[in-house]
């Protein structure tokens, strides 16, 4: 390849998805990771529940969220590869009479924003999910929702983006260099590389690679557990699962197993981005499973993992060029990032090639710079295995 016009630093789901739109749309770009592979632990790909949520969205993702949900069902044709999509549907639950009130106002909220959503009870209820708790009063319902793998997924938009002619530096140290005009591109391994754009979107690990620039963001580190049970009977919970004053989220894979995951955090090693399970929080995160799902006691966890995710004071992600030049971020999703993946993919591409798309203008990287600084630093300060 010649000088490319675009450098991608970051090889999860946002950074593949990002180089490859960036190609499709005739951009020559090198995508650059330390990792070998998409999707590597302790990533915050490797770590995604890979949930196809819409519901319960802020207002800013809402419209990439539409978007996104439009091209899930069509994404294993388009990229040519099993990606393990599966579109149950997605149900919030309540137990409580008190929750109920809160699903009433997410079913409001969402169906004013345009989402097909609707509350279920009863029988209803029964038939989408017979295996949850007999406790639960009611669901908000989004039959359009589901999952999908986020390794498959990762590895799939990287083949996809190298096919079209795209060029990836996998497994080696990337570090970005600075002139005096700005950010001119990547050293990886012994190779340096220029281009008129350097794209970050590396999760967590952009925080280091903007540090060696002398940038901080107003992101802070955080890991996420996951936990996988042994085999039970494919096809018992179709759709993923959640509840009201519950911190899980719930579904089954394709090969029987429940992945339960939720903001439950893991312990730093001071390794990079590892992180390690926390006995305390992994017993809790699958007694909650079980409160929610009864059938999960039949079971038992047999495996458990954990990803470096980069999160914002507000929740949504810093997206848009950088005051320094050269410099483009697309960081901070906060723990929902994949659903949205292709559309912020795609959104990114546009705004490099013509400048200013405005789904994008709510994710200004430089909208929380006048953030109280006092605010800012407790943010940042905030106790690693505190759960949310």
């Amino acid at each position: 390849m010649t000088r490319p016009d675009v450098i991608v630093a970051g090889a999860g789901i946002i950074g593949t998805m990002i180089a490859w739109h960036l190609v499709r749309n005739g951009a020559r770009v090198v995508l650059a990771d330390p990792a070998q592979q998409p999707a590597s632990a302790s990533s915050a790909t490797w770590a995604s529940a890979g949930g196809l949520r819409r519901q319960g969205r802020s207002a800013a993702d809402q419209p990439l969220t539409r978007i996104a949900a439009a091209r899930w069902p069509g994404t294993e044709a388009e990229l040519e590869a099993d990606l393990e999509v599966s579109l149950g549907g997605h149900l919030h639950l309540t137990e409580t009479e008190a929750g109920l009130e809160v699903i009433r106002a997410r079913v409001a909220t969402d169906r004013n924003a345009g989402l097909e959503i609707e509350l279920v009870e009863g029988a209803h209820l029964r038939e989408i999910a017979p295996e949850v708790t007999p406790r639960a009063l009611a669901g908000a319902w989004t039959p359009g929702d589901g999952q999908a793998h986020p390794g498959r997924v990762a590895r799939a938009v990287l083949a996809a983006f190298l096919r079209a002619g795209g060029e990836a530096r996998l497994g080696a140290p990337v570090r970005l260099t600075r002139g005096a005009a700005g950010v001119t591109g990547i050293t990886t391994g012994p190779d340096a590389l220029e281009a008129p754009l350097t794209i970050v979107a590396a999760g967590a690990w952009s925080l280091e690679l903007l540090a060696g620039l002398g940038l901080t963001l107003p992101l802070r580190w955080r890991a996420l557990t996951m936990l996988l049970s042994d085999m039970a009977v494919p096809g018992l919970l179709a759709p993923t699962v959640t509840a009201v004053g519950r911190n899980l989220s719930l579904k089954q894979l394709r090969s029987g197993q429940f992945m339960l995951g939720g903001n439950w955090m893991s312990r730093p090693t001071g390794q990079g981005l590892q992180a390690l399970p926390v006995d305390t929080h992994m017993s809790e995160q699958w007694s909650t499973g079980v409160a929610v799902m009864p059938r999960l006691a039949r079971h038992r966890m047999v495996h458990a993992w954990a990803g470096a995710e980069a999160q914002s004071p507000d929740g949504n992600p810093l997206i848009g060029r950088m005051s320094m030049p050269g410099l483009y971020l697309a960081a901070g999703f906060s723990n929902h990032g994949f659903q949205i993946s292709p559309a912020v993919g795609a959104a990114v591409a546009e705004d490099v090639a013509r400048g200013g798309h405005p789904l994008l203008v709510p994710f200004d990287p430089h909208r929380l710079d006048a953030m109280d600084r006092d605010a800012l630093a407790r943010f940042r300060s905030a106790p690693i295995l505190a759960v949310a």
